[in-house]
């Protein structure tokens, strides 16, 4: 998950840098706008079937150590 989270955030980082770089500061705010809409759209078909991936406060997780040690 870090590893994900720090590869997009170094993407992201580049592309923002090259897109002020070129382009005019309000087609850079129209895009991240528009990103953020379609993320809001994406969540829209967000399902109760997707609430029941995740892991209850009752089960343990991979990452707890306690569970790990044993």
């Amino acid at each position: 998950m870090y590893i994900s989270t720090g590869t997009g955030g170094i993407i992201g980082c580049i592309f923002g840098g090259l897109m002020t770089q070129y382009h005019h500061p309000k087609w850079c705010f129209f895009y991240y706008s528009f990103m953020g809409l379609v993320v809001s759209f994406a969540a829209c078909f967000l399902t109760a079937k997707s609430e029941d991936d995740r892991v209850d406060a009752d089960e343990p997780e991979d990452s707890d150590i306690s569970t790990s040690l044993e």
